[in-house]
């Protein structure tokens, strides 16, 4: 068995970021301050065909950055697994205002568009969770001698299934993010992984099929975010403690305990939800990073954008211990242990 190493880590943030207070929410019933505690979120950023953005434009950047970060050439690529939890695509390779389709999805799209001509390629979904799916795929390939360069990418354009006649329009946010994974030539390492199941409140968010008036006949139903009424109050009865389940579960896998990490990288739904996680997991303040205050919640993008500041500050020491945990609506709950070499940040 090979060992596997996070090489190199990248993101691309939407151009444009909208305030609480922006006009885009006007429509939005009133939020009490309850809500905006809970949530935590300042701002958020949107990604806008008139700024040159949608889920394949931004991906084709962050493979770029990834390749050159290592002097790749797309020949090297043995394995793209991409991530969009949006199921709507928009961008077909010849212009961000195409026909909304479901199929080809991203990784055929970025595949073909970046040249990955050797390139195994599939789309996963674990939602929130779609980037420590996607890195555990990736290192079962390299330690099995399968591949050696791996791209991960989670290119989330959610606000394509907003409703902003609905406060859980101010929760999510557009975002994108890769990691190159190889085979490692020191002592990093996936120490181990863990996930699992619990489907009893499937139904607290989901997207569903609704007609809204509007004089674009494509539009006339539209696929959008739905969050039950009293979905946040329903979250903090099982979120809180099924993160912290996977994380002990990953930590003795690995044979080690909560002192032993370095670092914790969670999801970012809120504030309260990472506090009651760290709890959970004997992990104070300091050992862990918050970023959807000026984000938003960038789904499978919240993980890698919190790591990569995590380490962009220096909270995380060359050869260090990470724990990447998180929840996922459906829902699914994921941990992993890596010891880090050096990442390339790109």
């Amino acid at each position: 068995m090979h060992k596997v190493k996070l090489a190199s880590l990248t993101c691309e943030l939407p151009s444009q970021s909208f305030y609480n207070d922006d006009k885009v929410f006007d429509e939005l019933p009133e939020a009490s301050s309850r809500w905006w505690r809970f949530w935590g979120i300042e701002k958020r950023g949107y990604f806008r065909p008139e700024n040159g953005e949608s889920e394949l434009l931004v991906a084709q950047t962050v493979v770029s950055r990834l390749l050159t970060s290592q002097g790749l050439g797309p020949q090297d690529v043995d394995l793209l697994l991409c991530s969009a939890s949006c199921p709507i695509m928009t961008d077909d390779g010849n212009g961000i205002h195409s026909t909304p389709r479901l199929y080809p999805r991203l990784a055929t799209m970025l595949k073909t568009s970046m040249g990955l001509d050797n390139a195994l390629h599939m789309d996963t979904q674990m939602e929130c969770a779609s980037f420590l799916l996607n890195l555990r795929i990736a290192a079962s390939f390299v330690q099995q001698g399968l591949a050696t360069n791996v791209i991960v990418l989670c290119s989330e354009y959610v606000s394509n299934m907003l409703d902003f006649t609905a406060r859980s329009a101010t929760i999510f946010a557009d975002g994108c993010a890769g990691a190159l994974v190889t085979r490692s030539d020191d002592d990093s390492d996936l120490l181990s992984a863990t996930q699992h199941s619990k489907a009893d409140h499937y139904d607290i968010a989901t997207a569903q099929w609704r007609f809204s008036e509007t004089d674009n006949e494509c539009d006339r139903v539209k696929l959008l975010f739905t969050l039950e009424e009293e979905g946040q109050s329903k979250m903090q009865e099982f979120v809180p403690d099924n993160v912290p389940i996977a994380v002990n579960r990953a930590l003795k896998a690995a044979s080690l305990t909560s002192a032993d990490i370095d670092h914790f990288v969670f999801h970012q739904p809120s504030p309260v939800l990472m506090h009651a996680w760290a709890s959970g997991v004997d992990c104070p303040e300091e050992k862990y990073t918050r970023t959807m205050s000026q984000t938003g919640v960038m789904v499978s993008v919240s993980i890698p954008y919190t790591l990569y500041t995590a380490l962009k500050e220096n909270k995380i020491p060359e050869g260090g211990k990470v724990v990447l945990a998180g929840a996922a609506t459906g829902w699914g709950f994921a941990a992993q242990v890596w010891k880090l070499g050096k990442v390339t940040l790109c």
